[in-house]
């Protein structure tokens, strides 16, 4: 992991622009259903167009997530092992998902998918933490 650089401001801009988006979309069609302004500035209705706008966050974002991890793990275990590495053998425990783990295995290329597969991790693992966040918002 110590040739990985996360740059969490990076990420924590596209989070908030990914969020904003969200919530001024849903606030477009909250209005265009209702017709009426008063709508918000009731605050029981904010909360419920914002529990919309982050179920839409997260039913957007995880299936995206979900397929850049996939293709960049495939690109890395296609292009971004080293001459003579194979996919099942004894430096991986044949396991390739333990190329994330093993950067020694890599190329240049494959450091790069590697850097973008942890970054897909990270971001399903806020996903995912918000998901519960939400759970317990709701209840």
């Amino acid at each position: 992991m110590r040739h990985t650089i996360v740059q969490w401001p990076i990420l924590f801009r596209y989070c908030l622009l990914f969020i904003f988006i969200s919530v001024f979309s849903t606030a477009i069609i909250l209005l265009t259903f209702t017709q009426d302004w008063r709508v918000m500035f009731d605050l029981r209705i904010q909360m419920i167009a914002l529990k919309l706008a982050f179920i839409a966050v997260i039913y957007i974002a995880f299936p995206f997530l979900l397929v850049r991890f996939c293709y960049y793990f495939y690109q890395l275990i296609s292009h971004g092992r080293k001459e003579g590495i194979s996919l099942f053998c004894y430096q991986t425990l044949f396991n390739p998902i333990n190329f994330i783990f093993r950067p020694s295995l890599l190329t240049s290329g494959g450091l790069i998918h590697r850097r973008r597969c942890i970054i897909s991790i990270i971001l399903l693992g806020c996903l995912y933490s918000s998901i519960f966040a939400m759970g317990e918002m709701i209840t």
